[in-house]
C-alpha cells in the first residue's frame, strides 16, 4: 500500500504504557482503520494529551494516521493522564521513560517495529532526550524548536538569569498546568488516584532554578549530548524563536544523518507561523517515509540545510551549518560611536552607567507560542546603550552564522555585571534600527559558566560575548550598529545594582564584533521546491503583550499571557486565563519582580467543575508561590511554597 494513500482513522484513548518501575504513561492512539501493522510515531509532552497539547496536535495526528502511520500522543509521568510523580523539569529521566514507551509501541500488534518521534518545544526536547537513549526500535526523530541544554539555551544564556520568559510566561503557567487532573476521566476512579498522587508530591518546576546560577551538575545532568544520537535527525528551528542557537548547535554536533530547517519564525509550528509558513507535515512525512519505510524519495540526496535569509526573505539551501565558505569580518568600535574595519591606533575609553530598563524593544522570549513578541524598533534601547555605527554598506551583506564580540571593559562600580551586545540594521532613510541578533555574558562567568568568579574593580577585563546564530541580509546603503549595555529586560533579570563600566577601544584593547559573512554559492544548488500549508482555522487564542510605563516611578512593566478556551474531545470545556508581568524601576533594579496569575477552569464528565488557580511572586532573592483548587465550588487543595 502506498504511503500517501488516505485511510479511515481509528482512535483509541487512554492506552496505558506500563514502565519498568510500575508507573503508567497514558497515551492516545490515532491509527489507520485498515489492517496493519504500520510504522508508528510518538510525541511525548507534559502538556496533556486530553486538552492543551491534544488540541494543538489534532491535525498532525490525523494527517499521519490517514497516511498509514500509527500516531501516539503520550503524557509525561505524573502529568495529564499518566501516573507517578513528575520528574523535575527537563530531567534526563524523561528520556528514559520515553525510550521505554518507544519499545512498548514496537511490540504492539498494530506496529511493524519501526518507530519515529517528533515534537515542538518540550516535545522537541523530549525527542532529543529519547534520541540520546537510542532505544533499539527508534528509527528517526524530528525535534522542532527544542533544546539540548536548557541552562545555556534559555534559562542562563551566557550565565545571565532569564526573567519573564522562564519564570513568568512558562514557569507560572506550568505551576497551574501540573496540578490539573486528567480531563478524560475513567468511571472506575483511576483518575482520582493519579491526581491525588501528583497533588501530594507537587513541586513547582521553577523552585530549584535560582539555587544553581552556574552550569553545575544539576544542569549538566539534564543536558543531552547530540553526538550520542545515532538515529537520523531532522532539526526545525526559528530565527526569532527562543531556541535558534540551540537548534543550529545541535545540528552542528550531530554525527548521524541529519537535516536542518531554519525559518523566520517565532515559537510555533512552521505551518502556523504568521511569517513564511511552510508545509512541515509533508516534509516530516518524507523524512519518516525514508527512514521508517525505506522509501527512496530523495531525502538522503538533498542539500541538508534550508534557511531563510531575513530582511531579504530569501529561502536557500546550504550544504552544512556552520556554512563553510563564510568568512569572518571584524568591525571595530571607534571614536564618536563609529564602527569600522580597522581599530584606532590610540586606546580610548568610554564610561557607561547601566539602565535596567534597556531591552523592552527586543521582543518577547515567548515559550507559549502566542504568535506575538517580534522585536520592535530599537532606537530607544540604542539611545540608552553605547552604540557604534558603520558607514553605509557598499553592497548587500549576508550575515549567516554566530557573530562574536570581544569587549574590553573595566567595572568601575558594582559587583555583578551583565554584558549585552546587540547587532542591528539601521535604515538610512528612516533611521530605524532593526534587531538582527543578541549575545549575553555575565561578567562572573567570563571564563566559564561552570564557575561563578568575583569581578574585580579597576581591572580591564576581556569579555568574549557569543551572539546567537542568525541569517540576515543587510541591504546596500544600510548601516550596521553594535550596541553594548548591561541589561536586556525582561529577557534577563536586572542585576541588583546598576553597575558602571568603562569600555575600551583602539590600541591593544580594540573592542570589536566579528561577523560571519557568506558570499553567494560558487556552484548552484538545485532550485527550491517549497510547499505552503493551507491557511489554519481561526484560533480561540487571545494573546497578551503589553508594555507599560510609570513616568512618576520611572518603572516599566512588560506583561504576557493568554486567554484561551476550547471543547474537550470527551465532552466538556476547558478555559485558561494566564498573565505574567515583569517590573523594574530605573533607580531600583533590586526591586525587579515577576508576578504570575493563572486560572485553568475545567468542566468535564465525571470530574465535574474544577478550577486550578495559582499565583507567583518572584524576585532575585525570594519566591512565593500558591495554589488553590476547587471542585464544584468546594476548596479541595491549597498549598504555598516559599524560599
Amino acid at each position: 500500500m502506498e504511503s500517501n494513500e488516505l485511510h479511515e482513522i481509528v482512535i483509541e484513548r487512554n492506552l496505558l504504557i506500563e514502565l519498568s518501575d510500575g508507573a503508567t504513561l497514558s497515551a492516545d492512539l490515532y491509527r489507520p482503520a485498515s489492517k496493519g501493522p504500520f510504522p508508528a510515531l510518538i510525541s511525548f509532552y507534559p502538556y496533556h494529551k486530553d486538552d492543551f497539547v491534544g488540541a494543538m496536535n489534532e491535525e498532525p495526528r490525523r494527517y499521519f494516521a490517514a497516511r498509514g502511520y500509527a500516531h501516539l500522543l503520550v503524557d509525561f509521568r505524573g502529568l495529564g493522564g499518566s501516573s507517578g510523580v513528575a520528574w523535575p523539569a527537563m530531567d534526563r529521566a524523561e528520556g528514559r521513560d520515553g525510550a521505554e514507551a518507544v519499545e512498548w509501541i514496537a511490540r504492539q500488534p498494530w506496529c511493524d517495529g519501526n518507530v519515529g518521534m517528533w515534537g515542538l518545544s518540550y516535545g522537541g526536547i523530549s525527542s532529543l532526550k529519547v534520541g540520546a537513549e537510542n532505544p533499539p526500535h527508534l528509527r528517526a526523530i524530528v525535534p522542532i524548536q527544542g533544546s539540548a541544554d536548557i541552562y545555556q539555551d534559555y534559562l542562563y544564556p551566557g550565565g545571565c538569569a532569564t526573567c519573564l520568559g522562564g519564570y513568568g510566561a512558562w514557569g507560572s503557567f506550568m505551576l497551574a498546568m501540573n496540578l490539573v487532573p486528567p480531563t478524560n476521566a475513567d468511571h472506575e476512579g483511576r483518575w482520582q488516584t493519579v491526581w491525588k498522587e501528583r497533588l501530594e508530591a507537587s513541586e513547582p518546576y521553577v523552585f530549584p532554578w535560582p539555587d544553581h546560577p552556574a552550569h553545575d551538575e544539576y544542569w549538566r545532568a539534564k543536558a543531552v549530548d547530540p553526538a550520542k544520537i545515532k538515529v537520523p535527525t531532522f532539526i526545525i528551528g526559528g530565527w526569532r524563536d527562543i531556541f535558534p542557537e540551540a537548534m543550529t548547535s545541535v545540528f552542528a554536533r550531530l554525527k548521524c544523518p541529519k537535516k536542518l530547517w531554519m525559518g523566520p519564525w517565532m515559537h510555533t509550528l512552521p505551518g502556523l507561523a504568521p511569517y513564511e509558513p511552510l508545509d512541515y507535515l509533508h516534509e516530516m512525512k518524507r523524512w519518516f517515509d525514508h527512514w521508517l519505510r525505506g522509501e527512496k524519495n530523495g531525502v538522503a540526496d538533498e542539500a541538508p540545510v534550508l534557511i531563510n535569509v531575513q530582511r531579504a526573505n530569501i529561502w536557500k539551501h546550504e550544504r552544512e551549518w556552520p556554512i563553510a565558505r563564510a568568512t569572518l569580518r571584524a568591525m571595530y568600535f571607534g571614536t564618536a560611536g563609529t564602527l569600522g574595519d580597522a581599530p584606532a591606533r590610540e586606546e580610548q575609553g568610554e564610561a557607561y552607567a547601566a539602565n535596567p530598563t534597556v531591552g523592552i524593544a527586543a521582543g518577547l522570549w515567548d515559550p507559549m507560542g502566542l504568535g506575538v513578541g517580534m522585536p520592535l524598533e530599537q532606537s530607544e534601547d540604542d539611545l540608552n546603550s553605547l552604540t557604534y555605527t558603520s558607514e553605509p554598506l557598499t553592497e548587500d551583506l549576508e550575515i549567516s552564522g554566530a557573530p562574536q564580540a570581544t569587549v574590553f571593559a573595566e567595572v568601575t562600580n558594582g559587583d555583578d555585571v551583565n554584558i549585552v551586545v546587540k547587532l542591528c540594521d539601521v535604515d538610512p532613510d528612516t533611521e530605524t534600527s532593526s534587531l538582527i541578533t543578541t549575545g549575553w555574558l555575565r561578567a562572573a562567568c567570563r571564563n566559564s559558566a561552570d564557575k561563578i568568579e568575583p569581578v574585580p574593580k579597576g581591572e580591564v577585563l576581556e569579555f568574549r560575548v557569543a551572539l546567537w546564530s542568525t541569517s540576515y541580509q543587510v541591504p546596500k546603503g544600510h548601516r550596521l550598529r553594535a550596541s553594548v549595555s548591561c541589561a536586556d529586560f525582561p529577557r534577563l533579570w536586572p542585576t541588583r545594582t546598576n553597575p558602571e563600566i568603562r569600555l575600551f577601544f583602539g590600541g591593544k584593547r580594540a573592542s570589536a564584533i566579528q561577523l560571519p559573512i557568506v558570499p553567494p554559492h560558487s556552484t548552484p544548488i538545485d532550485p527550491l521546491k517549497l510547499r505552503r500549508p493551507a491557511p489554519p482555522p481561526p484560533s480561540p487564542l487571545r494573546p497578551v503583550w503589553k508594555i507599560e510605563r510609570d513616568l512618576v516611578a520611572g518603572e516599566v512593566a512588560v506583561a504576557t499571557g493568554e486567554k484561551n478556551g476550547f471543547p474537550l474531545p470527551q465532552g466538556g470545556h476547558i478555559e485558561v486565563d494566564h498573565i505574567a508581568t515583569a517590573r523594574v524601576a530605573k533607580s531600583r533594579p533590586e526591586g525587579a519582580s515577576v508576578a504570575g496569575n493563572t486560572k485553568i477552569h475545567v468542566n468535564a464528565p465525571t470530574i465535574g467543575d474544577i478550577e486550578v488557580a495559582t499565583t507567583s511572586l518572584i524576585s532575585r532573592d525570594s519566591m512565593t508561590l500558591s495554589a488553590r483548587i476547587t471542585r464544584n465550588g468546594t476548596v479541595i487543595f491549597e498549598k504555598r511554597w516559599n524560599k
